[in-house]
C-alpha cells in the first residue's frame, strides 16, 4: 500500500503542522516521504496493525486528527472537520465521520427468527444503522455509539494513551469506543456531503478478514457502551435547546 500511502500524505501533508506517520512493518523510511519537511516518520519494533495510529505522543497537540492510508480525503479535510469540531459547541466530546450507531432487533425480526435473540450479544457488530459510514451524507452532527479512528478528530490530551489500546489490534474503533465512554467524551458523527470522503481499494482488509466475523470478545466490548451513551441518535443542536431549558 506504499503508492496509497504517499496519496495521502500528498493530500494530508500541507494541511496540517505535523504528520506523524507510523511505517508498519516498514524496514526503511520510503525515500519519497523525505520531501514532506512535516512528515515525522515512525517505524515501530513490532507489528502494531491498527493500534499503531496511537503509538505518536500527541499530548500537547491542540487537535489531533487520525488518518488511515486507504481513505481519499480531500484537499480541505482538516480545515473543514476543524470548522465543524469548533462549531459543535459541545462539551467533552469528540467528532468524526464514520460512525457506528447500534440497533437493537425488533420485535418482528425475533418472531421471524428467534436465534436473534440470542446471537445479538455474539454479533451485536451486524446491527447498525448504516447511514453514519463515512461516504454518505449527513445534515446535522449527531451523537453516536463510536467513531471510527480513520476519520476522527480530537483535542490532544483526549487522545488514548498507546498502552490502552495495543491489545486492541484489528478493532481499534471498539477500544476507542470503550475508552469514550469510560471518561465521558460523546462521539459525535460530523455533517459532510455525500461522498467528500470517499474509500480508496486495498489489498487486505480488517473489516472484511477480521469485523465481519464478529470475535464474542469484541461483542462484549461493544456491550460495554453501546445503547448507554448520553444522547446517542440525537442532533447535537436539539442537545443544547434541551439542557438549556
Amino acid at each position: 500500500r506504499r503508492q496509497q500511502l504517499n496519496n495521502v500524505v500528498a493530500t494530508i501533508s500541507p494541511q496540517v503542522d505535523r504528520l506523524n506517520i507510523v511505517l508498519n512493518e516498514y524496514d526503511a523510511v520510503p525515500e519519497e516521504l523525505e520531501k514532506y519537511p512535516n512528515v515525522i516518520p515512525l517505524i515501530p519494533d513490532e507489528d502494531l496493525k491498527d493500534t499503531g495510529k496511537f503509538l505518536p505522543n500527541t499530548q500537547e497537540a491542540k487537535y489531533v486528527l487520525l488518518i488511515d492510508d486507504d481513505i481519499s480525503y480531500p484537499t480541505d479535510y482538516v480545515s473543514k472537520t476543524v470548522e465543524r469540531f469548533e462549531s459543535l459547541n459541545f462539551p467533552n466530546c469528540v467528532g468524526g465521520y464514520h460512525a457506528s450507531f447500534y440497533l437493537k432487533p425488533q420485535l418482528g425480526q425475533i418472531l421471524r427468527s428467534p436465534s436473534l435473540l440470542f446471537t445479538r450479544h455474539k454479533r451485536v457488530a451486524d446491527f447498525r444503522d448504516g447511514k453514519f459510514c463515512f461516504y454518505y451524507g449527513l445534515k446535522m452532527a449527531t451523537v453516536v455509539d463510536q467513531l471510527g479512528t480513520g476519520t476522527a478528530i480530537m483535542h490532544g490530551k483526549d487522545m488514548p494513551p498507546f498502552e490502552y489500546m495495543r491489545t486492541s489490534q484489528k478493532y481499534v474503533d471498539v477500544r476507542f469506543g470503550r475508552w469514550c465512554f469510560e471518561h465521558g467524551m460523546i462521539p459525535v458523527s460530523l455533517p459532510r456531503a455525500n461522498k467528500w470522503i470517499d474509500v480508496l481499494g486495498t489489498d487486505e482488509s480488517i473489516y472484511s478478514n477480521f469485523t465481519l466475523t464478529n470475535p464474542a470478545h469484541v461483542s462484549r466490548e461493544i456491550l460495554t457502551y453501546a445503547f448507554k451513551v448520553k444522547h446517542r441518535g440525537l442532533p447535537v443542536n436539539e442537545i443544547s435547546n434541551l439542557e438549556n431549558q
